[in-house]
């Protein structure tokens, strides 16, 4: 039996948003759990990607910014449902890549989230005590998958483009900043509901 949870963070290039919010996941799994957190493996990969191409320096930058560390230097992947198949967990920074995922591998519907739209739900899970208390990490990001398709029609927003985060590669550094700082609360208020 597997005991590592593995979350898949997917933008388009996978050079700027994505590993983005895998690093500022890594960041707030690692504040909150401490060692608890290698249960939980966070990778990232673009649904456009062109493999070997290196993340975005700006990247380093926005995260200083934001006071939080800059990810390792890392190189771009192409999603494939191979690595659909092992993630726990998918989060998309758009509507339009959950809907690729989807199509890529069907079954991952009930395990793909836009990172605001999985903040949306886990907000008001937080506030509904709904979500089972786990063990470790792990077993809370389980239980959040869970329990979290049963509240996307009843936590969904008026405006659906609001679940996106825009793509700001190559933006001004404000813009750039602006984004993550979205990707940050978002992701914090995943991990509070563990």
């Amino acid at each position: 039996m597997r005991t590592r949870f593995e979350v898949l963070v997917v933008c388009t290039a996978n050079v700027s948003r994505s590993p983005m919010a895998a690093a500022l996941l890594r960041h707030h799994l690692l504040e909150r759990f401490g060692d608890r957190a290698a249960t939980i493996r966070v990778t990232s990969a673009g649904t456009d990607a062109q493999p070997g191409r290196p993340t975005d320096p700006e990247v380093a930058t926005v995260l200083t910014t934001l006071q939080r560390p800059a990810p390792a230097p890392g190189a771009a992947r192409a999603l494939d449902a191979q690595l659909l198949a092992t993630a726990d967990l998918v989060l998309t920074m758009t509507r339009d890549q959950r809907g690729q995922v989807i199509t890529l591998v069907p079954p991952a519907q009930r395990r793909v989230f836009t990172v605001v739209e999985l903040a949306r739900i886990c907000r008001h899970l937080g506030r509904e005590g709904r979500l089972p208390a786990g063990g470790t990490p792990a077993a809370g990001l389980k239980a959040l998958v869970a329990a979290a398709p049963a509240w996307r029609g009843p936590t969904a927003p008026r405006d659906p483009a609001s679940d996106d985060v825009d793509d700001v590669h190559g933006a001004r550094l404000d813009v750039q900043v602006k984004a993550a700082r979205r990707l940050d609360e978002a992701l914090a208020a995943v991990v509070a509901v563990l």
